[in-house]
This record gives structure tokens, C-alpha cells and sequence, in this order.
């Protein structure tokens, strides 16, 4: 049976979908972004990449939202460690909201000042800022920044939850995936 609300062991399927979802996304836009230059300058392919990576960003940033909505709607399994791990865990999980809200946000400065609506899947997202070729490479360079750092941080977080599971054997990363698994016993020799 689904459990869909988070318990106070494991995380519900809502979070999960809504944690997966966000992972593909952020991978996917970050593929694109890697990719997008490879195409010649006005060509249909560099075209379609730019809108993908766009309509990800979008969709991400709904996402995000979500996601923030859903965790202040329901209770969240209580952090896992000593303190200072649960200090830190936070601190990741705060840095890695704010990254996921940012990103999106200057992307769609970087589109508008280009002085074009960003792509939303076949639709046009408004631009209420005017073409502004400097703030577009400011705002692009600060988009490129805040991306390396999220990559950074999430591999961070993977590595955490890794330890936790393999090392700790105190059952965090079993928490977030599909399923129910018997939560691992901590190593006591």
C-alpha cells in the first residue's frame, strides 16, 4: 500500500515524486545548458535546447514551490544524527531550496534581457524586463555560478545520504526512495 503523507520514519510518496522529479529536472537543464553551445548560433537545434532548458527551468521552479508548499503542509521524519549533523543537514537542505528558487529566477532575467519571453513547452512565459545586454551577461554569469553550486552541493547531500546508509547504517537514504525498507541497524562493533 502507497503511503502518500510522510510518516514519522519515511518520507511519503508526494516527497518523494516531488524530490526524484526535481533531481531529473536540475540533471536534465544542467545536460541542456552543457549541450546548448555545441549547436551553430541561429540553428534549430541551439533553438530547441534553449527551450528545453528553459521550459525545465519553469517547471522546476513549480516544482520547487510545491515541494515548499507540501513540506509546510505535513509533518517531516525527524532529522537522523547528532546534532551538529542535523545542524548541517539543514543548512544543505536550506542551501540547496534557495539554489533551486535562484536558478530559475536569474534564468528568467538572463532570457528577458536577451529580449526574449522565456519558453515554457510551446508557450511564452512574459518578460517584464527590457533587453539589457549587460545585466543578460551579469545575470548569466551569476546563473552559471549558482548552477556549479548546486551540483557541488547536491553531490554533497548524495555522498551524506550514502554515508548514512552504507557507513552509519542508520537508514536515511532509505527514508526518501519508493518502498517500504526495513530500516538498517546502526553498526556496533
Amino acid at each position: 500500500m502507497t503511503q502518500w503523507r510522510n510518516s514519522s520514519e519515511h518520507f511519503g510518496a508526494v516527497a518523494q515524486s516531488l524530490h526524484w522529479s526535481m533531481f531529473v529536472l536540475i540533471a536534465a537543464g544542467f545536460v541542456c545548458a552543457l549541450v546548448i553551445d555545441e549547436f551553430p548560433r541561429d540553428s534549430a537545434g541551439k533553438a530547441f535546447m534553449l527551450a528545453t532548458h528553459e521550459s525545465l527551468g519553469v517547471t522546476a521552479l513549480l516544482l520547487v514551490c510545491a515541494r515548499l508548499l507540501w513540506k509546510l503542509a505535513g509533518a517531516t521524519p525527524p532529522g537522523i544524527g547528532t546534532p551538529w549533523q542535523q545542524r548541517l543537514a539543514r543548512l544543505a537542505h536550506g542551501a540547496l531550496y534557495a539554489l533551486m528558487v535562484a536558478i530559475p529566477v536569474i534564468g528568467y532575467v538572463v532570457a528577458c534581457a536577451r529580449g526574449h519571453d522565456p519558453a515554457f513547452f510551446g508557450l511564452s512565459v512574459p518578460s517584464v524586463i527590457g533587453k539589457d545586454r549587460a545585466l543578460a551577461r551579469s545575470a548569466k554569469e551569476i546563473h552559471e555560478i549558482l548552477a556549479w553550486t548546486l551540483v557541488g552541493v547536491v553531490a554533497v547531500h548524495a555522498a551524506a545520504a550514502v554515508w548514512h546508509q552504507l557507513v552509519l547504517r542508520d537508514g536515511v537514504l532509505a527514508r526518501m526512495l519508493p518502498g517500504r525498507l526495513p530500516r538498517a541497524e546502526p553498526d556496533r562493533r
